[in-house]
């Protein structure tokens, strides 16, 4: 059993040293792993320009070459609907923004060829970003069978055996992934549906303790196998999104202090947080509540307008004690 990492990085970002710190965090639970790093040699370059070196924590470096007109973003989606065709053997790929939990050497026993969890832990109707999931989708193909299909898995990490039927596969994700960069589709999970959907939905569901989306995986946590903390997202996983990364890229190294909080990674969404259920999920993933979500980042607006909303309720709650008390 292999683990991948495929990584496209400069020296202006961080995905290196997430990619760092999470195969790091690999090795300190399962210490006989063998990782593969899947890059192009403009990362492998730019390793004389960084402070740590993530060839001495990989087992196997592989390297494709692109077109120097091909962006980075399109890179590492380009490299991860490759890689089952370039890289031999049964593996387990994981992506950059995580960090590992626990021993996973069990994963080598699942019984199935292809396997993933579901995209923020539910079936596709309750996902809380169901609105920016359903609009890629209908994207790649206007069909409700398609793109209501209630199991739309998230691709961040991905258990893959080494068969005949998963390289077809993955011939065929990557030419889905290029139709959905014709169709405005940047983004890679979209075309892993479709092609889940044109291959008869081979994709088995994992268990959602390997892929543990910390956002939407309170029912998770405390059996993580893997966190994942999501990178590209508004909220961050504080020291894992940014701080951490930040001080490998400066110092090359983390502390014993750091390495202690790598190696114990639940817990860190910050002084105040809540769980969401019922009533108050089904607001918090509608259209008014991403509506307030993009207001908030209009700081003066947004309070101005929460100002106007107070006196209303301030109101009501007058009335409503005056009621009891009579």
């Amino acid at each position: 059993m292999k683990y991948i990492y495929c990584l496209i990085s400069t020296v202006k970002d961080i995905y290196y040293e997430q990619a760092f710190i999470s195969i790091t965090s690999l090795r300190m639970h399962t210490p006989n792993a063998f990782v593969t790093l899947f890059t192009d040699k403009e990362t492998i370059d730019s390793i004389e320009n960084r402070k740590a070196d993530i060839r001495k924590i990989a087992d196997e470096v592989i390297i494709e070459n692109f077109e120097s007109k091909v962006s980075n973003f399109k890179r590492s989606r380009m490299l991860k609907t490759a890689m089952r065709n370039r890289i031999e053997g049964d593996f387990l790929y994981i992506d950059s923004d995580t960090v590992v939990c626990q021993d996973l050497s069990e994963i080598g026993d699942i019984n199935f060829e292809l396997g993933a969890v579901l995209d923020g832990h539910t079936l596709n109707l309750l996902n809380f970003r169901r609105f920016s999931v359903i609009v890629p989708l209908k994207r790649m193909l206007n069909k409700a069978d398609f793109y209501d299909y209630p199991y739309y898995f998230n691709s961040g990490l991905l258990f893959v055996r080494d068969t005949k039927c998963n390289r077809i596969f993955f011939e065929k994700w990557s030419e889905n992934y290029f139709l959905g960069c014709q169709r405005g589709v940047r983004i890679d999970q979209p075309s892993l549906a479709l092609t889940n959907y044109q291959s008869n939905f081979p994709i088995k569901e994992l268990d959602g303790r390997w892929n543990v989306q910390v956002w939407n995986g309170a029912n998770y946590l405390h059996n993580a196998k893997i966190m994942h903390y999501y990178a590209s997202d508004d909220s961050e996983y504080e020291p894992f999104s940014r701080t951490l990364p930040l001080k490998l890229k400066e110092m090359g190294c983390l502390t014993e202090d750091e390495l202690f909080l790598v190696a114990q990674p639940r817990g860190f969404f910050g002084k105040a947080a809540f769980i969401a259920v019922g009533d108050d999920y089904e607001i918090c993933r509608s259209n008014i509540g991403g509506l307030l979500r993009k207001l908030y980042k209009h700081k003066f607006l947004f309070k101005l307008i929460d100002k106007i909303f107070a006196l209303p309720r301030m109101i009501n709650a007058r009335l409503y004690s005056r009621r009891r008390n009579k």
